[in-house]
């Protein structure tokens, strides 16, 4: 119901509060409303004017009579009253803090803790004379007040400048005060996050921006999993300021074994320099390893002389046969996309000389197979529990691969193929993509595809349809599915090599394709956990997150249940017990722990179903996250930029007490008023129900009374 023109406003006006009614209909229906309330009261008393009425009681019950049918045929119009409340909004001050571990890892710690909070304090009381003071203080995360534990394991700036434009952009915002060092290692760059904020920008700069003595473990690479037996690199950066001609040591253990010991020497005022280090995979399992540097006299902070990392060791990588009946650029670049990875040891096999037994192999990629000019025996590969990659072509003998009955049918003409682009599935859930891989994806180059009817099972799953023109079809292009317990996946299309190029013209690497290929291979070579007890759990957890844990129980037809309580205990290096019990979800179990300390923890996790118990048991890491003691040199440019693009200024620590006069003596902060208009129906108004009521049930007394 819309509201049409005002037609009655409130006698009294009051400046802070404006009241009209309004209805959907012309103003007309009113006096309609009137001249109804009249003729009915006038026809309905005419008559009793010669029953010797007094006068005053026959006018008196016609003016009930006509109030009564007038605000009922009123209320028909469906009236509504609008209200305007005036109110007076004060200037809002932002006032963004810093507290990350970076404010506290100098020599002025004590100040930023007991000094720098109740200077805050005294800047927010001053300015809350005239002002609505809004106070944050970020790290990792934003969060409401400022409580001083400088416990932020990041410092993400950006963030706050997000969160102020969103959370502000429509009030009465004057200026924004951002207390912080200058030195952030998550987000985006602050200065082009502040380019959102339409209000004046101050900056307090903190920390000191003088490069001191220290040596620190700048960045460590290494891969995060390894095959037992391998032998795998490390290579840590080392960064030494301050110490031209000084020499420490760089120490490489496995809990308190010494694997390997190496000298560095500073060769200037600023050396970086690169320490490799040859580790074995000798154990299977989850592995830590760290790296010490010898600490050095006059470091301003020795808190980034050591780090650690986690390499998980697998027993064996899985085998991938790639077979071909004649050379391909589209077997080329499969191969090349799954050399660079650790998980799997690729073979090359034409079709011409297969093997007999394929039971070593985990996947079987058939390129183009069977084809129309070699028609292999391929009986010992389905006899194989080997799971198995389709790459439809031109030369696939389409009949007879529709005779292996591999989980989809394609009915096409000889020689019949349509250029399609991918559409990628945004349900496929088969494993995860992030979106900037699926915004190269979209815009990779049409393949080549059997053009006709293609049949499959429901439950399979897409990773990509096919788009022909600007038609987005229900055909897939890549897509996965079981049959029996073999999975089976489809490339219906020829020349993905255009997708490889493709992907190296739009990021200048093959990064995408080569992990696209990677997560294909992995999944389809993977052996699904046939177990009734399940655990998941990442092994590696920052310090500032949470010990999430999820569980899955089956029963003996492998249907998810979640009767039964999971009990689950975890236990520290020192052998102290937490134990825990699972919340249930609709189909699962979920497990919040909370934060634990840095360290090395293991589980066991048990469960009764019926009468069986089953148990599960592992270990994880929570690992130290170093970032706020590798950079502890001030960025006061980076706030001077800040604040000089804002119409605003820079201040030191020294001079926050005269912050408030600065802000408060501006022109342009000052209170606003704000009209806030609100609509409500009329019908349910229980004093406009009284009234009516009132009026009739008086009427009825009185005409009682008089004996009509």
């Amino acid at each position: 119901m819309l509201p049409g023109r005002p037609f009655l406003f409130v006698a009294d006006y009051i400046p802070d509060f404006i009241v009209a009614l309004v209805t959907e209909y012309p103003i007309g229906f009113v006096f309609f409303c009137l001249l109804l309330g009249g003729a009915y009261a006038f026809f309905l008393y005419y008559r009793e004017i010669t029953r010797g009425l007094k006068p005053w009681t026959q006018r008196v019950m016609m003016v009930f009579r006509f109030l009564s049918v007038f605000l009922i045929s009123f209320l028909l119009l469906g009236p509504l009253t609008k209200q305007k409340n005036k109110q007076v909004e004060k200037p809002i001050i932002i006032l963004g803090v810093d507290n990350s571990r970076s404010m506290v890892l100098t020599s002025d710690s004590t100040y930023y803790r007991k000094v720098f909070p109740k200077s805050i304090d005294a800047l927010a009381d001053a300015l809350r004379k005239k002002c609505d003071v809004k106070i944050y203080s970020f790290g990792g995360h934003l969060s409401n007040g400022f409580d001083a534990s400088y416990n932020g394991v990041k410092t993400d700036i950006s963030t706050f400048f997000n969160e102020v434009n969103t959370r502000f952009s429509n009030r009465n915002a004057a200026a924004v005060i951002l207390a912080t060092d200058g030195i952030y290692n998550n987000g985006t760059d602050p200065f082009y996050a502040a380019r959102k904020i339409t209000f004046p920008v101050y900056t307090i700069a903190l920390g000191d921006t003088i490069l001191k003595k220290d040596i620190l473990i700048r960045k460590i690479t290494v891969n995060k999993t390894a095959y037992k037996g391998d032998k795998f690199p490390v290579e840590a950066l080392v960064e030494m300021n301050k110490c031209a001609g000084a020499a420490t040591k760089l120490t490489l253990s496995q809990g308190t074994h010494v694997l390997e010991t190496k000298e560095i020497r500073a060769n200037s005022d600023h050396s970086v320099q690169k320490v490799a280090f040859l580790l074995e995979a000798k154990e299977k399992g989850v592995v830590k390893y760290s790296l010490q540097l010898s600490e050095m006299g006059g470091e301003g902070s020795t808190l980034n002389n050591s780090a650690s990392f986690i390499v998980e060791v697998l027993d064996a990588r899985q085998k991938i046969a790639l077979i071909f009946d004649s050379p391909h650029p589209d077997v080329t670049a499969v191969q090349k996309g799954l050399e660079g990875s650790s998980h799997f040891e690729i073979d090359l096999l034409r079709a011409g000389n297969l093997p007999k037994n394929y039971d070593k192999y985990d996947l079987v990629i058939l390129n183009q197979l069977p084809s129309v000019t070699n028609v292999a025996d391929l009986g010992d590969l389905l006899r194989s529990k080997a799971s198995l990659l389709f790459m439809v072509g031109s030369q696939t003998d389409i009949n007879s691969l529709n005779n292996l009955k591999p989980g989809l049918i394609i009915t096409a003409a000889k020689n019949s193929f349509s250029e399609s682009q991918p559409m990628v599935n945004e349900s496929f859930s088969l494993f995860s993509m992030d979106k900037k891989d699926i915004a190269v994806y979209s815009e990779f180059p049409p393949l080549q595809c059997p053009f006709g009817t293609y049949q499959f099972s429901p439950l399979s799953d897409v990773l990509f349809y096919q788009k022909i023109g600007n038609v987005t079809t229900r055909t897939p292009m890549v897509m996965f599915t079981h049959v029996g317990e073999r999975k089976v996946g489809f490339i219906a299309g020829e020349n993905i090599w255009r997708w490889r190029i493709s992907d190296y013209v739009q990021q200048s690497n093959h990064e995408s394709f080569d992990l696209m290929m990677d997560k294909i291979a992995q999944y389809l070579s993977t052996k699904e956990d046939k177990s009734f007890f399940r655990i998941h759990l990442n092994n590696r957890i920052s310090e500032n997150e949470p010990v999430e844990i999820e569980a899955e129980v089956f029963n003996a037809s492998y249907e998810l249940i979640n009767d039964p309580d999971i009990s689950i205990t975890i236990i520290d290096a020192g052998n102290k017990s937490f134990p825990f019990i699972f919340s249930k979800t609709p189909k699962a179990y979920y497990l919040n722990a909370g934060l634990f300390p840095i360290g090395e923890y293991s589980f066991k996790a048990s469960v009764k179903v019926g009468s069986e118990i089953f148990q599960q048991s592992g270990k994880f890491f929570v690992e130290q996250v170093n970032v706020e003691s590798s950079n502890l040199v001030a960025d006061h440019n980076l706030l001077f930029r800040i604040a000089s693009s804002h119409d605003g200024e820079m201040i030191n620590r020294a001079d926050i007490g005269k912050l408030a006069d600065k802000i408060l003596a501006r022109d342009d902060i000052r209170s606003v008023s704000i009209y806030r208009q609100r609509m409500s129906d009329l019908i349910g108004n229980p004093w406009l129900f009284a009234l009516i009521l009132a009026l009739l049930a008086a009427e009825w007394i009185i005409r009682k009374r008089e004996g009509i």
